[in-house]
Parts: C-alpha cells; structure tokens; sequence
C-alpha cells in the first residue's frame, strides 16, 4: 500500500508538471490519428484546433496565479453569457441547444469552457476559506451556471460539473452530510428533468439491464481488435456501424483499428496525467499555495474523470451520457478544454518552482 501511494509523492513541481504536458501532447497527437482514420476529412480542422489549444494551453501556463485568481469571477460570468446565449441563438442539434454556431470556424460547445471557469471560480472562492467556514455559501454561484447547462438540456454534463463541485469540496474538507442532502435534492431536480426528454429517459433504461445500440456496437469492435487490433484504418465499425465513433465513442473505434495495447496505451497516458497532476497538488498544499492547490486539483479530475466516465460509457459499464473522451474526441471544444486543464496544471508547478 505505501509503495503504490509513494508514486503519488511529490518530485520538482515543474518536471511532474512537464510530465502532464507531455502526456497531454501524446494523446492529442493519438487523437488527430484518430480523426484521420475515423473522421477523415476533418483532420486539418482538427489539426488548426490542436495548434490553437497547445498555443492557448501555453499562455494560460504563464500567467501569474494572482491574475489568473483575479479573473475567476469574470471567467465564470462570461461562461454563463455564453450559456445564456446559446439557449436563446443556438440552433437545435439532437434536440438540444449545446453548440454557437461561429462563422468560418464550426460549432463552439459553451459548457466545455464552462468547465475550466467553474474550477477557477471553485479554486479562488475555497482558497479563501478558513477552517470552520460553511463552503456551501461560498460555491452557490456555479448554480446557475449547471442550471444553464441542464437547460440545454445536456444532463451529462450537469452531472459532471456536480461531481468536479463535490469532488472539491471534499478536498476542502465539506461536511459529508450536508453535500448528501444537497446530492438528492440535485438528483431529484435530474431525474425530473430526464424524465420529460425523450433521449434521456431511453438512457434510462440501462439500470434494468437494457444495453442501446451504440453500446453493443462498441463492444462489437473491442471483441473484434483484440490483442493488436486490425491496424489503423482498417476497422469496419466507422463505417456507419457504430454512431458517434468519432466523438463520443472513438475509443471502440481505437481498440478495433489498434486493439487492447493501444486502448492499454491510452489508460497508462491520462494515469501517468492523473499521477502528475495529483503530485503538483500535494506540493502546493504542503508550500500553503491554497489556490494552486484546488486548481490542480480540479483541473486533473477534471480531465481524468472525465476519460474514466467516457471509458465506463465504452465498455458499457455505465449509461450513456454524450460526454467525450478528452483529447480523443473529435470537436474543438472538448480539446480546448483539456489542454486548458492542463495548462492549469503546469502553471501551478511552474509557479512553485519559481518561488523555490
């Protein structure tokens, strides 16, 4: 037990930082494999979104950790704007209204940088707080923010934001109890909502045992890559066999084409992300940098969490939820995000560095 948590024991900041970059760069190059065996004729657009994100990514690792707390108030208020807008503009795309449609660049998904805003709003609001403080109070203003997202309605990505609050929460130290009775008042709120949309009540139906078609497809394609897989570009499940191959579902579509050592290697990838960005966290509390501390905290569950979730969906070990595979999944948005998170990440352990 204390071998497997010493790889949790904090190194130099900076090079475990380096280390989630690197593993962050790795899976995005796997992604644009992805997008070319699966998306075709999207891989420059893919690529042109990469570029920009490494390039957004490195910037926001730069930036002072005072002014980046500074601008958690204003991030938030700016992803509720882009929220708001999008329920009132946005076009009506699997009979939700998730994506702002923008000129010569495609479709701009709000909810995924409401992400990285709540976990920057998240991070300054706890930092703040002294140990017998109610944390409650101090986090109600992401409501409204998971409020919008569910009137996309977009119920998997409710349920993530819920869950990357609760999570920091606990780290804060919350009172269990008081995060349960607000968890059921939260699902109650879900289930209601579930149950009038359609598409969210057949998602449903998997707590009685009934797997959807994308579902079985998926694990059509693991059984048929299996060890080595059947080398990239020659899987037959992108060809319109398994819906949402390239987003939501590209990992099937990754173990047929690259089998079970190429899905191994991207479980090791966002583990290894896991690990550095748990070490980065660990060396800001013991050096009392409280706000670096819930931001790397944030933005590495953030990012791992959301792969276990898409990976649980995959493998049919949970309902489906529309929530992608982050830096996999084909769509600007959801890359944006995660390197984003990343760049959180590395500017935390170079900001520690730097005060050594």
């Amino acid at each position: 037990m204390k071998a497997a948590l010493d790889i949790f024991r904090p190194r130099a900041p900076e090079a475990d930082a380096l280390g989630a970059f690197v593993a962050a760069l790795v899976l995005t190059g796997i992604g644009l494999l992805c997008v070319y065996s699966f998306g075709g004729d999207q891989v420059v657009r893919q690529a042109v979104w990469a570029a920009l994100a490494v390039a957004a990514a490195t910037a926001v690792s730069r930036i002072p950790l005072p002014v980046l707390r500074s601008a958690a108030a204003p991030a938030l208020a700016v992803a509720g704007a882009l929220l708001a807008l999008a329920l009132l503009v946005a076009p009506t795309i699997a009979g939700t209204k998730r994506w702002l449609v923008i000129p010569s660049v495609g479709v701009f998904q709000p909810s995924e940088i409401a992400k990285i805003a709540v976990v920057l709003f998240l991070s300054s609001r706890l930092a703040d707080a002294r140990p017998r403080d109610p944390l409650l109070p101090r986090v109600w203003h992401v409501v409204p923010v998971c409020v919008l997202v569910l009137l996309a309605p977009d119920l998997g990505t409710t349920v993530f934001l819920a869950a990357v609050i609760t999570a920091l929460l606990l780290v804060a130290g919350a009172r269990v109890g008081r995060l349960l009775v607000a968890g059921v008042a939260a699902a109650v709120l879900l289930l209601v909502v579930a149950s009038q949309v359609p598409y969210m009540r057949k998602r449903l139906d998997f707590f009685e045992g009934e797997l959807n078609y994308q579902q079985v497809q998926a694990l059509i394609a693991f059984g048929s890559g299996g060890l080595m897989g059947n080398g990239l570009g020659a899987g037959r499940q992108k060809l319109d066999y398994l819906p949402a191959g390239h987003t939501d579902f590209v990992l099937p579509n990754l173990g047929e084409e690259l089998g079970f050592l190429g899905v191994a290697l991207v479980g090791l990838l966002f583990g290894l992300l896991c690990v550095y960005g748990v070490r980065v966290a660990i060396a800001a509390a013991r050096r009392r940098e409280m706000f670096g501390f819930y931001l790397a905290c944030g933005a590495t569950f953030l990012v791992v969490f959301q792969a276990v979730v898409n990976m649980a969906v995959a493998t049919a070990a949970a309902p489906t939820k529309g929530i992608s595979l982050p830096f996999l999944s084909q769509g600007g948005s959801n890359l944006l995000a995660a390197l984003l998170a990343t760049g959180l990440i590395v500017n935390v352990g170079r900001s520690l560095e730097a005060r050594r």
